[in-house]
């Protein structure tokens, strides 16, 4: 939550933010520690992956009725295209996202992260 709060500061956000730090993260099978990725295999995407992160893309919806949690909806990787836009304009292009299968995600930077190149 420290890095959080420090990229909101950085960034200028005003907002609330809340994170899926440690236990929520592993739980929801997004995140994996260093023996887990050492092993070989991870559940990801419902299914066995072979994974180099220790981060993987994930979302996860929630309702709550009164003192109830209930999990609703999740969705992973390829799942997830519909929310980023970029992914959207990206393949109109010509060329696409021009991913490589090493590392699909290689291309991304976020905002504030082109200042350390």
């Amino acid at each position: 939550m420290k890095k959080l709060a420090r990229t909101a500061v950085r960034m200028g956000w005003t907002f609330p933010w809340m994170s899926c730090e440690d236990e929520f993260a592993q739980d929801f099978g997004v995140s994996f520690s260093p023996e887990q990725i050492a092993g070989g295999e991870v559940e990801y995407n419902y299914r066995k992956a072979t994974i180099r992160m220790s981060d993987l893309p994930g979302f996860s919806a929630f309702l709550r009725e009164g003192e109830a949690v209930y999990h609703t909806y999740s969705a992973y990787a390829r799942g997830l295209d519909m929310m980023n836009v970029a992914y959207q304009m990206l393949d109109l292009t010509a060329l696409g996202r021009q991913e490589g299968d090493s590392n699909p995600m290689g291309w991304l930077r976020r905002r504030g992260e082109y200042e350390a190149e």
